[in-house]
């Protein structure tokens, strides 16, 4: 007897700052999952906000030329009998075509901050990666580091002002905090967008005025002197596993130019960690994962004190990059589960 493929809608692009990586992400997944397993569907959502269901190519797709090309009209059904897309056909009709689960190649604002789950959530619709709370806490990274310090983990230290910031006043807490160096980072925005380091008060005010353009909420961070190591994560909320790590060696700050633009950062995988720091950082992973409601995936970062040896955490991301670059894939790649496994495995555990 010949198992049924499962229909898996792979949805990218969005109406974020992120849009771009979302379509490198999604173009590499297509290329790798396993279409004897699964028949695939690919949703692009414009910088505009508009759905559409589309033929176009993995490469398409990663040049940004998918828009325009062999596309329908589409949206979400929130009527859970339907299970899947309104296609809107050109001879003005409306077909339904079924869905068994989605799979969100979506990165930052209306990706992976819990909105578009609950788009899936009244759909009835399983999806990959966490739900609705998961995904907006860890977007937020001052309310993931009030609930992770409340579970014992130790995080960088840092505040947060609110978009209509007084300068002189963020200076003032600054000096009576931790001092100079800082980086300024928006507390609601992924891949280091509007994220800026701040080696005194002349640099400051632009800073702030970066990461105000991405959130209402400015999270002000005392700078580490400090190794930047990476763990994925896989599994259930209660029982999740942890990759081996890697680490980013980088001569400035690991920012969106050095990740995607000129290619400046470098990984190192595994990270060259004695045994007993190697399986601290993963079991703290694993704590984290669980304690901000997380399920399916995510990257944990964390930071080590280069003169304390400390460990910080740094952030969560519930939709890491999945780019031929980016470090979920690779860590779990280093540790015996292949791509196209690895995209099996994140399927197979959507809820």
């Amino acid at each position: 007897m010949i198992a049924t493929k499962q229909t898996v809608c792979v949805l990218f692009g969005g109406n974020s700052s992120e849009h771009e990586i979302s379509c490198l992400s999604a173009a590499n997944v297509l290329s790798q999952i396993d279409c004897d397993r699964f028949d695939v569907l690919t949703v692009g959502i414009s910088k505009s906000g508009s759905w559409f269901l589309t033929e176009a190519t993995p490469e398409e797709i990663k040049t940004g030329q998918w828009e325009g090309l062999h596309n329908k009209n589409c949206v979400l059904s929130v009527n859970p009998k339907h299970h899947g897309l309104l296609v809107f056909n050109k001879n003005g009709d409306v077909s339904v075509t079924y869905v068994d689960v989605i799979f969100p190649v979506l990165h930052g604002k209306n990706g992976e901050d819990g909105t578009v789950q609950g788009l899936f959530e009244l759909a009835g619709i399983p999806y990959v990666g966490p739900g609705v709370l998961g995904s907006a806490l860890c977007m937020d990274k001052v309310m993931t580091k009030e609930v992770l310090e409340k579970a014992g983990i130790a995080v960088t230290e840092g505040f947060f002002v609110w978009q209509r910031y007084d300068e002189g006043e963020v200076h003032q807490k600054i000096e009576a905090s931790f001092g100079y160096p800082v980086v300024v980072k928006p507390s609601r925005a992924g891949s280091s967008v509007g994220v800026t380091f701040v080696a005194d008060k002349k640099a400051l005010n632009k800073a702030l005025q970066a990461a105000a353009k991405e959130d209402e909420k400015i999270l002000i961070e005392r700078a580490v002197d400090a190794r930047e190591i990476e763990c994925a994560v896989l599994g259930t909320t209660q029982y999740p596993q942890a990759s081996c790590l890697g680490e980013i060696v980088n001569d400035g700050m690991y920012d969106y130019d050095s990740k995607y633009i000129n290619g400046t950062a470098g990984l190192v995988i595994p990270a060259e960690l004695d045994e007993e720091m190697t399986e601290t950082i993963r079991s703290l992973a694993c704590r984290a994962f669980t304690a901000t409601d997380c399920r399916g995936l995510a990257r944990v970062d964390f930071f080590v004190d280069k003169q304390s040896g400390a460990v910080l955490l740094n952030e969560i991301n519930t939709l890491p990059g999945f780019t031929n670059i980016s470090m979920y894939p690779m860590l779990w790649q280093e540790s015996g589960l292949s791509y196209q496994n690895l995209i099996t495995r994140l399927i197979d555990l959507a809820q």
